[in-house]
């Protein structure tokens, strides 16, 4: 399990069934196990593991600017509009209002397990 959450951290938009062949079991045992183990689906762990990197990527902007695309792109979302839809929904924000309130922060990738 400990490989399928690395390869989370590392990839959030690897597939169940991939993770399930890390892991060298059945999707369904591997989703059964995950769940009981960190509580919650792998999926859903993989959706705030995308969220944290673009928080991390954010908040490691020196001076330059990234473009929200590149944000997207690097922490695994389909697209701009995934992103910007996705991290509205997790943290009642849109990625540049957020920069306006205050300054992001991610908790998993600035002190990773």
């Amino acid at each position: 399990m400990d490989a399928a959450i690395r390869q989370i951290y590392s990839f959030p938009q690897t597939t169940v069934t991939e993770l399930s062949s890390i892991t060298c079991l059945s999707k369904k045992q591997f989703e059964r196990l995950f769940h009981s183990l960190v509580g919650m689906n792998p999926k859903e762990y993989a959706r705030i593991a995308r969220f944290q990197k673009a928080l991390a990527q954010m908040q490691h902007q020196t001076g330059k600017e990234i473009s929200q695309a590149q944000i997207a792109y690097t922490s695994g979302y389909s697209d701009q509009s995934h992103f910007i839809r996705e991290f509205k929904k997790l943290s009642g924000y849109t990625p540049m209002s957020l920069l306006k309130v205050s300054a992001p922060y991610s908790d998993l990738f600035t002190n990773p397990v």
